[in-house]
């Protein structure tokens, strides 16, 4: 069965193949055209990733059976969606930004503050920017879509015409910038397309708060429709000046008939900062690709991560934090809770190169299965060719400690609430570590809530 959904999945380019050539000879300077039809000639080339591509082997494309239409292009707004229809948990937080809905890329309401630009990737690539035409240029022309593993980065770059650069001066506060996705369209299956970028100035700080959201009532575990199943390949590039910060959220809560393909490419310059917390709490398919390059002195990259499975759902994560330069930092820290019949990857990786002395690298992967069906695979690496390094890894999948459950239960409470208590506490480990208080708490009320929904009493639990 495997070898076939491969086969259809290398299928699937060719049949991409007349969208990607109308992307790539439209729209853009002689050398974007140039950049978007090598791209297309290397997916053409090597198909999707299957079972026998090392980064891609727990993780089946057969949803992309659904999808079989690509958009790359800015298309007119749905009206089957108005903005009531959506699932939107964190709406109170306040901020400028930009929805893309159902293929339509609209800008919010506030504006941004002084300092800050949000432009169209057209706009931005024709000169908008000033200087930083080349700048822009440099970035895209980096994106390494080499191989089949990097076939989704090779399929955005060849359809590389809808996108959004937010521009932070140098010194600039850019407070909060809000990116919300809602793929959902009861009338195309489709794969969408998307590029951000963001560029910091030397000193510059920008929090980065992504909300993936469903339509009302899709959230519940269904058996995937081919006749609304939508997907997203978003590709961020994120490029850091001397001491810069981006504080960067992620929260996802697609419809479990939905695809999500992302892949993060963050530079880094001296002494600059980068922190992630994603949380995944629906999707069918979910790739993470996360990729920070700690290019100068004293760059530190914090990446957290929580996910909630049930059903047939698969979140993978796919980490890289490559230590370049000396004295950087970073930490991974990711928990997992699996149910029904979902399945979790966790694959987080640290390389330390020559020269990148006096490096700390620190890696943790905890997962609870509350299944006997859900499966969990974890590979923490550390490569290191440098001296003077602290490093620590580690992880474990395993059930709840039934003794803890046990004490819980002789203070009163039944068997079900003493583990969704300690299952929740879990999830919590994550939330904590998120450095704005408010936020951290609304996203601890969406994993607890998350955790509430799971069949938390599970056949693999012994307790009496």
């Amino acid at each position: 069965m495997e070898s076939s959904l491969n086969a259809h999945a290398e299928r699937l380019p060719q049949q991409w193949a007349a969208s990607m050539h109308a992307v790539a000879t439209t729209n853009g300077t002689g050398w974007l055209p140039s950049l978007r039809a090598a791209a297309a000639r290397e997916l053409l080339k090597n198909g999707l990733p299957g079972n026998k591509d090392e980064a891609w082997k727990y993780t089946s494309l057969r949803r992309l059976e659904q999808l079989r239409e690509i958009d790359g292009k800015p298309t007119v707004a749905s009206a089957t969606a108005d903005a009531q229809d959506w699932n939107t948990p964190l709406a109170e937080f306040e901020g400028y930004g930009f929805g893309f809905r159902c293929g339509s890329l609209h800008w919010l309401e506030q504006a941004a503050p002084e300092g800050v630009i949000l432009s169209t990737f057209r706009d931005a690539v024709t000169g908008l920017m000033d200087d930083g035409h080349e700048r822009l240029r440099r970035m895209l022309e980096a994106v390494d879509f080499s191989g089949r593993s990097r076939a989704f980065a090779a399929l955005n770059t060849a359809l590389l015409d809808q996108g959004v650069v937010i521009h932070v001066a140098a010194g600039v506060d850019g407070g909060t910038c809000l990116a919300q996705w809602a793929q959902a369209d009861g009338r195309i299956s489709r794969l969408a397309n998307f590029r951000l970028i963001v560029l910091l100035e030397e000193g510059a700080r920008l929090n980065l708060l992504e909300q993936h959201l469903s339509m009302q009532g899709q959230v519940a575990v269904e058996p995937p429709s081919s006749s609304d199943a939508q997907g997203l390949n978003l590709v961020m590039q994120a490029d850091l000046g001397k001491n810069a910060q981006l504080h960067h959220f992620r929260v996802q809560q697609d419809a479990d008939n939905s695809v999500l393909l992302t892949f993060s490419d963050v530079y880094q310059a001296a002494d600059s900062t980068y922190t992630y917390a994603g949380i995944d709490i629906g999707g069918g398919l979910v790739r993470h690709d996360l990729y920070c390059r700690l290019a100068g002195p004293g760059a530190r990259a914090e990446l957290n991560g929580a996910f909630v499975l049930d059903g047939e759902r698969l979140v993978d994560h796919h980490i890289c934090v490559d230590h370049e330069a000396p004295a950087c930092s970073s930490e991974q820290f990711f928990r997992g809770v699996l149910g029904g019949s979902s399945r979790g990857v966790f694959n987080g990786k640290a390389l330390i190169r020559p020269g990148a002395d006096g490096s700390r690298v620190r890696q943790s992967n905890a997962n609870l299965l509350l299944s006997d069906l859900a499966e969990m695979d974890t590979k923490p690496e550390l490569e290191i060719y440098a001296d003077e390094v602290e490093a620590s890894h580690g992880a474990t999948v395993g059930q709840l400690d039934e003794q803890a459950v046990f004490y819980l239960r002789s203070r009163g409470l039944a068997k079900a609430d003493a583990r969704r208590m300690l299952t929740t506490a879990f999830c919590r480990a994550v939330s904590s570590r998120i450095s704005d208080l408010a936020l951290g708490e609304q996203i601890a009320g969406l994993l607890d809530a998350a955790v509430s929904g799971l069949n938390i009493v599970e056949e693999n639990s012994n307790a009496a």
